[in-house]
């Protein structure tokens, strides 16, 4: 099969097309011929070593942790899904990933992938997704009426959190730049915030439950934002964290998350896809054969850039 993989980490140079053999099916796995995988920020930052001394990788490597596709055979202990099944899934990033025609997945981390929209755009759903429905619902505990914060609303996590809060009954602000405002109202947004030339904490004058932080900002930015939420709320990020001292003095939780793979949660989500009530925000969808363009976006991005590697398999 060809696989995109590295033998170093770098930039997006050390990105190699190979031939490889096909995966080895284990009893408690799954093996997916991939339809279409995404680009996430982490696969960038895994490229390029920033993570090798917390999460060191076997190279050769082959990256992507989105992936959807159709099981091409399923392990002997393997139960619920079976060849022929349509899936989506956020794969071990450990593991050698889905810039590949075929990759191999623990069953357990595998859903039926929703009806609603075409196999190929389930691949932008469930790394981003995952981490969106974890942060405001299982860290923040966000609750129908109540108010939420998303800061860089409009990348792949912050425009399904949108969506979530709002499927909820939520009241959301989001920062971003300005030419994504029409996007984000269009995905139903309640007030916007350019983060360019305003400051969200002289924007932000009524009191927040929850604030989803999803930018690189340095964690004294980040305890900035603390004094936004109501006592008692929660801010949650994805990234730098921020004082959990100034946080207890001002009676908030303050959580630094790190998403956790769920086939339940990417089923509760397919539904809601199939309800019509969510939907990936595509803003670019690029050949297989230019997977290095898509890492060279590193940081520029908004919404997800799909990788559309067998266009057969819709």
């Amino acid at each position: 099969m060809k696989a995109v993989r590295y033998h170093q980490y770098g930039g997006p140079d050390v990105l190699r097309f190979e031939e490889v053999p096909i995966p080895e099916v284990g009893p408690e796995e799954v093996l997916i011929k991939v339809s279409a995988t995404a680009f996430n920020p982490a696969d960038a930052m895994f490229r390029m070593g920033l993570l090798k001394d917390m999460i060191p990788l076997q190279l050769p490597f082959t990256p992507h942790a989105d992936v959807s596709g159709v099981i091409e055979k399923a392990g002997e202990s393997v139960k619920g899904l079976k060849t022929g099944d349509k899936v989506f899934a956020f794969l071990d990033m450990t593991r050698n990933g889905a810039a590949a025609e075929y990759v191999v997945s623990k069953a357990v981390d595998v859903a039926l992938a929703p009806k609603n929209i075409s196999l190929q755009d389930a691949g932008a759903i469930p790394g981003t997704a995952t981490t969106a429905w974890q942060g405001i619902f299982e860290h923040g505990k966000l609750q129908s009426g109540q108010r939420l914060l998303i800061v860089a609303a409009a990348g792949g996590v912050g425009s399904f959190a949108l969506q979530f809060a709002k499927w909820k009954g939520a009241y959301v602000i989001g920062s971003d730049a300005e030419e994504t405002f029409s996007k984000l109202k269009e995905l139903g947004i309640d007030e916007v915030i350019n983060y360019k030339t305003e400051s969200i904490t002289d924007q932000v004058t009524e009191k927040v439950d929850v604030i989803l932080n999803l930018s690189p900002i340095d964690p004294g930015d980040v305890t900035k934002l603390l004094p936004l939420l109501k006592k008692g709320g929660t801010l949650v990020s994805t990234l730098n964290p921020a004082d959990e001292n100034v946080a207890k003095e001002l009676g908030v939780n303050a959580v630094t998350m790190a998403v956790q793979r769920s086939a339940a949660h990417l089923s509760q989500i397919a539904a809601l896809v199939d309800e019509g009530v969510v939907k990936p925000f595509i803003s670019e969808r690029l050949p297989f054969s230019n997977l290095a363009a898509a890492h060279e976006k590193f940081g520029q991005t908004h919404g997800k850039v799909l990788i559309l590697v067998d266009s057969s398999l819709d």
